[in-house]
């Protein structure tokens, strides 16, 4: 397993460094450091150039910054949690393509949909597949309002005539009973 973090790097640097001057060749420190050839030939050259403050990691350079603050992320995520709905959308399904609309609206900062789903995972949102399941969960509650509906409307069609009700208990073996 590869060592991660600031001292990690620095310290496969200095390892570069005291394999060349120990006289190995490129291929073989690379091997010795787990690390591409292209890397060792790059920190050798940064060596040659810059002396030994070319071993210290460089801080702060990871990607670019993000375009929204930690307070922006955190409005975000309350303005998405309070639902679609409330953005005035049709529908309550998020989509990335709704998600940049609310960013470029609240925050005046445009976001690809693309890179929606990266920022979502920052939020501590995931990224689902839900539409199979968001049907089904549709298709039940419309099949249980309309039952529910039927049934309601059995209930009281029973309630104003009760010599139907001898229909509704009746057992091949038992007969009609109350």
């Amino acid at each position: 397993m590869r060592l991660k973090g600031n001292p990690a790097v620095e310290y496969r640097y200095a390892l570069i460094i005291r394999l060349h001057k120990e006289g190995k060749k490129q291929q073989q420190i690379a091997t010795l450091a787990g690390c591409s050839l292209a890397w060792v030939s790059k920190v050798l050259q940064r060596y040659k150039t810059q002396g030994k403050r070319s071993l210290k990691a460089k801080v702060g350079t990871r990607g670019k910054k993000p375009l929204l603050h930690a307070a922006q992320v955190r409005r975000l995520k309350a303005l998405l949690l309070k639902g679609a709905l409330q953005q005035g959308f049709a529908t309550d399904n998020w989509t990335r393509e709704r998600i940049a609309t609310v960013i470029k609206r609240h925050f005046e900062v445009h976001y690809s949909a693309a890179h929606i789903s990266k920022l979502m995972r920052r939020i501590g949102f995931t990224v689902q597949s839900y539409l199979k399941q968001h049907q089904l969960q549709n298709t039940c509650n419309q099949t249980a309002v309309v039952l529910h509906k039927k049934i309601t409307q059995s209930m009281n069609t029973l309630q104003q005539q009760p010599d139907l009700i001898q229909s509704f208990f009746y057992h091949p073996d038992l007969g009609f009973y109350n």
